[in-house]
């Protein structure tokens, strides 16, 4: 079966997650009362919280309808991570640096590298592995755990295992 785009579903949960977050800031201000809760503060709340409650019942159903329909590309996914050259490892290299030479040594040594990266459209692995001072504090195989994607899915797997059986049990 052909894969069908819907771009109304689509919708609806982008314009649900961005207008989520101002009405929950309405309700955060809300929560500071006075006495016996004063006037005002629970009247904000009145049109707020069914709203924010519609909004995430819309982005539900529409998610309910947009997930089954999902497809990985693995390959494209790889190729996006890629575009970046590495960039996006850059934080786990500071902290990784951070535990061993402070904070601040190691973000001005990692924004350098990153800098060096984008002028010379070269992978940060490869500026980092020729960097001296990473080379003092991390290893050549601690560099290579820190630049592989994979390490980051943390437990994706498994409650991505958790739907697809829940999927296939119709629950």
């Amino acid at each position: 079966m052909p894969h069908k785009r819907n771009p109304v579903a689509s919708a609806v949960v982008l314009s649900a997650a961005m207008r989520a977050p101002g009405l929950v800031s309405i309700m955060l201000t809300a929560m500071a009362q006075e006495h016996e809760r004063g006037l005002g503060g629970w009247h904000a709340e009145w049109e707020t919280l069914p709203e924010i409650v519609s909004l995430s019942a819309g982005a539900l159903h529409c998610m309910a309808e947009l997930v089954p329909r999902l497809e990985v590309d693995a390959e494209r996914m790889r190729e996006n991570l890629e575009a970046t050259r590495g960039l996006i490892f850059a934080e786990a290299v500071t902290m990784a640096l951070a535990e061993r030479m402070g904070k601040a040594a190691a973000h001005e040594i990692v924004e350098e590298a990153c800098a060096a990266a984008r002028e010379e459209k070269r992978q940060l692995r490869d500026v980092v592995v020729g960097e001296r001072r990473v080379a003092e504090y991390l290893s050549a195989g601690e560099l290579e755990r820190l630049f592989d994607a994979r390490k980051y899915l943390g437990t994706a797997e498994v409650f991505v295992d958790r739907v697809v059986a829940a999927s296939l049990r119709g629950e």
